[in-house]
């Protein structure tokens, strides 16, 4: 009788394990595969490569957020990371892309910290504070809060309270009031390039369980469990054999 049910429990046990087996392979595979991957970080450059993929950067939608851009002739200059870019050269610290205007010969940008002056084919000409341009203080709020540029034919303008003034970019001042209209150019939402979210931390969130979102972590732990029970299971069966074990 007690060797009828530790066939029963051997049968049970063998045909489980195959099914427990059939089942964890995948996450097997995902964690050897991930594992391998990051034991060789420094040689596969995955610390180096950051991947631009939206099926791999779902999980950092919060961290990647598009991009303000302002649509030049040349194509968009946008503000990432800290920085004026152009085609992924940076020209100069942006802490915050506000508005910005064009003329055959300037492009004048407006970031949260200070100004900028560049040339028609983006070459940084003048960065510089918006204070020292000499607002009226009593015209209305202040440019430098809430800056507003525009080009009038083909000089440019800046907003300074309620009404628009010539910006002079020879001497970086403003000058007398427009009277004429004001053309401006609102800023463009780009897709965000994603330089901070490298493939060593795809692959590291991965092997985790982290990239697939609140319940991964636990998933990735049931597998370790069940590698630990397929480990004693197989075990078992092994040693249950007797002399037939090898």
């Amino acid at each position: 009788m007690q060797v009828h049910r530790k066939r029963q429990f051997r049968f049970f046990l063998h045909r489980w394990h195959r099914r427990i087996g059939v089942v964890s392979a995948l996450l097997v595979i995902l964690l050897a595969t991930t594992g391998v991957a990051l034991n060789h970080t420094g040689g596969l450059r995955l610390d180096q490569y950051f991947p631009q993929n939206s099926l791999l950067l779902w999980p950092y939608d919060s961290v990647i957020a598009p991009m303000q851009g302002f649509d030049s002739s040349h194509g968009a200059l946008l503000s990432s990371q800290g920085w004026l870019v152009y085609n992924e050269q940076r020209l100069t610290p942006c802490e915050q892309l506000l508005s910005a205007t064009q003329n055959p010969d300037f492009i004048l940008i407006a970031c949260r910290q200070s100004w900028h002056l560049l040339s028609s084919q983006l070459q940084l000409i003048e960065s510089f504070n918006p204070e020292l341009l000499g607002f009226n203080s009593d015209s209305g709020p202040a440019v430098s809060v809430e800056p507003v540029l525009g080009v009038a034919g083909e000089t440019l303008a800046v907003k300074d309270g309620r009404s628009w003034r010539v910006f002079n970019p020879d001497y970086l001042m403003l000058e007398n009031e427009i009277s004429g209209s004001v053309k401006t150019q609102p800023l463009s939402q780009f897709p965000a390039v994603n330089s901070s979210i490298s493939l060593q931390r795809i692959v590291l969130d991965i092997h985790s369980g982290r990239w697939f979102g609140r319940w991964g972590v636990w998933m990735m732990d049931m597998a370790a469990i069940v590698l630990i029970l397929l480990s004693i299971s197989g075990l078992w069966l092994w040693w249950s054999r007797g002399r037939n074990r090898w």
